[in-house]
């Protein structure tokens, strides 16, 4: 390779989910950050490859997307055959089997890549135009159950597709490096790496995990993916080795007499493997997806944020300020914001909020929305009054924790009995009986938790300007961008001693100078109950103290003996006003450390150093 390849390249990134066309949790934001960040970096070329999730039409216009074109103006349609069935009922009461029987057979696709930009990124959306892939690779649920693994399937079979494509007739397109995102692309770079080895075209690959979901797939899964047994070279330990399928499925399934994760295969065929913290990659990665045929071509790139305090401020300012009880933006407080928060706007989400992609998921939930203070149209009463508040966002899984706090509540109640709780809280169909069983709870204290369900986008950003604490208890987190975003927006944090929270944050009681909210035992609910009502205490007494500076720690005596933890007691009562701080703290933790400009330079490196 020539001096100036090495020092260049063109990189396709494989993803399922991709912030601004469509996202489901932290790994849409990554991609799409790490790629705004990095595209104008004249070493780099990139270009987003993933399913249009039906997003294609709605964005035609912001995106400027348009059907790709072949050098003789004609449409490139892409063309195939594949088997559905294998891949489970995908059928639904719009595509019946007698309109499948009019085209060739049941598993012909007609596929066309429709192609824009976002934010100076090129975007590449696959468009199912037949009945078959429209209904897989046009499915609005990102990870609909039953369309993932067709979805997977077919995206599999069009970019093998699309690379025979590139090398027979634009070989110019053809990438230096393909980064994948989690283990939905991995059949799809196998096959556009099988389909380059036999033309003698080698190129390097990245995996970026971000989460480990433990999907095990037997051999035949990848045969219908559109796999084959050529082989190819593999970066094994510090050697690259050439293997088939079958040697990478038996490397791979070890010992095991199950089949091997989709995670480890990936990890195995990447010549870098790359994990969002290093507690992430050295506790769950290396040792679950590898070990020492991984460990020496992994590492880790921090996640970012790149929410922006004033900014948000601003815009909330500029929506609300006639509801609120001052004259202008500089003497607008947390507590003002609150206030209107909770009592007023979360009654009032227009008629498209909370937004739920699925019908099933939106049926369960008007059911479980049946008594004061959920209504059944699925959005919720305001609170009769204002308190200290808590708020905690994300999906509704197991991994979140959310039956932990749930749990601390009697204890935190009876300390501060008009804390109040907001759960923003995006539902899927995997975990509907998680969402039943915190329903249970919920309705006991309707004047002190809310829980919505689905995505409430006109007040998100409100409800974390309006806060005093978040809380993200999570069983595990491979990093947590919930976690920045809310010290981003000047929020002290409560979290457990899980994957990237560790790295994240600062427990207060290890850095009383600079920490920004204190971590817990995972699983330990007696410290996540004390940690709340100590920290909850802590703004408390901040904001009393705002509110009348001839307060004095003696006026404190019995809030401060709510302060558990021994430190931050001391901490608060040297300075009753601690708590702002502690939130300026926040802000400048993720100022110093996490902003995507930053954080993406390692990825660049990473790519650069990925030569022939």
């Amino acid at each position: 390779m020539s001096e100036s390849n090495i020092s260049h390249k063109n990189i396709w990134v494989f993803c399922f989910e991709y912030a601004g066309v469509a996202k489901f949790g932290g790994l849409g934001e990554v991609s799409a950050n790490q790629s705004r960040s990095l595209v104008n970096d004249p070493a780099l070329d990139l270009q987003i490859f993933m399913p249009s999730h039906g997003r294609h039409r709605e964005l035609r216009d912001k995106l400027n997307l348009k059907p790709l074109l072949k050098p003789d103006g004609t449409k490139l349609i892409l063309r195939g055959h594949f088997d559905p069935s294998y891949f489970g009922n995908i059928q639904d009461n719009s595509l019946s089997f007698a309109k499948f029987q009019s085209y060739t057979d049941l598993g012909y696709f007609e596929v066309e890549i429709w192609q824009g930009v976002l934010d100076d990124v090129p975007i590449s959306l696959i468009v199912g135009i037949n009945p078959i892939s429209s209904r897989l690779l046009n499915d609005l649920e990102i990870y609909g159950y039953s369309t993932l693994n067709g979805k997977m399937g077919l995206f599999s079979h069009v970019m093998r597709e699309y690379i025979r494509y590139c090398i027979y007739e634009q070989p110019e397109l053809i990438p230096d490096i393909i980064h994948i995102h989690d283990h939905h692309p991995v059949a799809a770079l196998l096959c556009c790496r099988q389909e380059l080895n036999l033309v003698g075209k080698d190129i390097r690959s990245i995996i970026t995990m971000h989460l480990l979901t433990w999907p095990r797939r037997e051999l035949p899964f990848f045969w219908k993916c559109g796999v084959n047994n050529e082989p190819m070279l593999v970066q094994i330990g510090t050697y690259r080795i050439w293997k088939n399928m079958h040697e990478i499925y038996d490397m791979c399934q070890d010992d095991e007499e199950v089949a091997p994760t989709l995670e480890k295969i990936g990890c195995a065929i990447a010549d870098r493997v790359i994990a969002v913290s290093e507690n992430f990659l050295n506790s769950d990665i290396i040792p679950n997806c590898g070990k020492d045929v991984i460990r020496w071509k992994s590492d880790f790139t921090w996640n970012g944020c790149d929410w922006d305090y004033h900014q948000n401020l601003k815009n909330s300012w500029a929506k609300y300020s006639e509801f609120l009880p001052v004259n202008s933006i500089e003497d607008v407080k947390s507590w003002d914001l609150r206030k209107f928060l909770l009592e007023d706007i979360i009654g009032k989400l227009p008629k498209n909020e909370p937004f739920i992609k699925s019908s099933e998921v939106e049926y369960v939930i008007s059911k479980e929305f049946k008594d004061y203070p959920y209504r059944s149209d699925c959005s919720v009463e305001p609170f009769r009054s204002d308190g200290p508040l808590v708020l905690i966002t994300g999906r509704v899984s197991p991994q979140k924790g959310i039956e932990n706090i749930l749990s601390a509540l009697p204890y935190v109640l009876s300390k501060i009995p008009n804390a109040k709780f907001l759960f923003l809280m995006v539902p899927t169909t995997y975990a509907l009986t998680d969402l039943q069983n915190y329903m249970k709870t919920a309705r006991k204290y309707p004047d002190n938790v809310r829980f919505i369900f689905g995505i409430a986008g006109s007040i998100y950003m409100l409800a974390h300007l309006s806060s005093d604490v978040y809380c993200c208890p999570s069983r595990w987190e491979p990093f947590g961008i919930v976690a920045l975003e809310a010290m981003a927006s000047k929020i002290p944090v409560i979290a457990t001693y899980v994957g990237g929270l560790m790295e994240s944050m600062l427990h207060l009681e290890n850095h009383p100078d600079d920490g920004t909210g204190l971590l817990c035992p995972n699983e330990d609910v007696d410290a996540l109950k004390f940690a709340l009502v100590s920290l909850i205490t802590t703004m408390q007494i901040a904001e009393e103290k705002n509110k009348n500076p001839k307060l004095t720690t003696k006026d404190f005596k019995t809030k401060l003996g709510n302060v558990s933890h021994p430190k931050l007691r001391t901490l608060v009562e040297n300075d009753l006003l601690f708590g702002e701080k502690i939130r300026e703290n926040a802000l400048y933790r993720v100022e110093s450390k996490f902003r995507w400009e930053t954080v993406s330079q390692k990825l660049k490196k990473i790519y650069l150093s990925l030569n022939y």
